[in-house]
């Protein structure tokens, strides 16, 4: 038999999951729609395209401001999970500086818009931070056991991803397919310590 606290707290977990996927959505349409039309663009296109109410976004994310750093919020969680869950340590700086790439490679249009937004210095600047934070201990890990070369700084990893960002630009009819993929793999010889 049912009581009222199994079906309340049926009902909580049910609209705990219904709220997840809702910010999930907005979070994708977001990106889509910045990328698309700007950071600028109406909110109310984002809630449209997330398939939510008005209402909706704006409990969640009361300000455009709210929902661009909800956005790097949870690229930074996801790259903390990827370090963490490196099946060896030595190898999570690696597994994070991939996750890292794999992220601008699908966010391309929205990193590259937000990276030319002038109105964002402080929030540039705190998401670097962040990321930096991340990537300090895994790389400390990946020199101590050879896997990357010693001279690497953490704020390199900023460098690299700047290198790769700019491998993605479209730059002519005559851009090589897979000219994304040739600069990472560059880019991992790159990192190899000296023989």
């Amino acid at each position: 038999m049912l009581t009222q606290a199994m079906v309340t707290a049926e009902s909580e977990s049910l609209l705990r999951v219904d709220a997840r996927r809702n910010r999930d959505a907005v979070l994708a349409a977001a990106r889509k729609v910045f990328a698309e039309q700007g950071l600028g663009a109406p909110l109310d296109a984002v809630a449209r395209r997330a398939g939510v109410g008005r209402a909706t976004l704006y409990r969640r994310f009361p300000t455009r401001e709210h929902l661009v750093r909800a956005i790097f919020d949870d690229n930074i969680a996801e790259l903390v999970r990827v370090a963490a869950q490196a099946p060896d340590p030595s190898e999570a700086y690696l597994d994070t500086l991939l996750a890292t790439v794999e992220m601008l490679v699908e966010d391309r249009g929205f990193v590259d818009l937000f990276n030319h937004s002038a109105a964002a210095e402080e929030a540039k600047i705190e998401i670097a931070s962040r990321f930096l934070a991340v990537v300090e201990e895994p790389l400390r890990r990946a020199q101590e056991a050879g896997r990357v070369r010693a001279d690497l700084r953490p704020d390199d990893t900023l460098l690299l991803l700047d290198m790769v960002g700019g491998a993605l630009q479209p730059i002519g009819p005559g851009r090589p397919p897979d000219r994304a993929e040739r600069a990472i793999a560059l880019l991992l010889d790159a990192l190899k310590p000296e023989r």
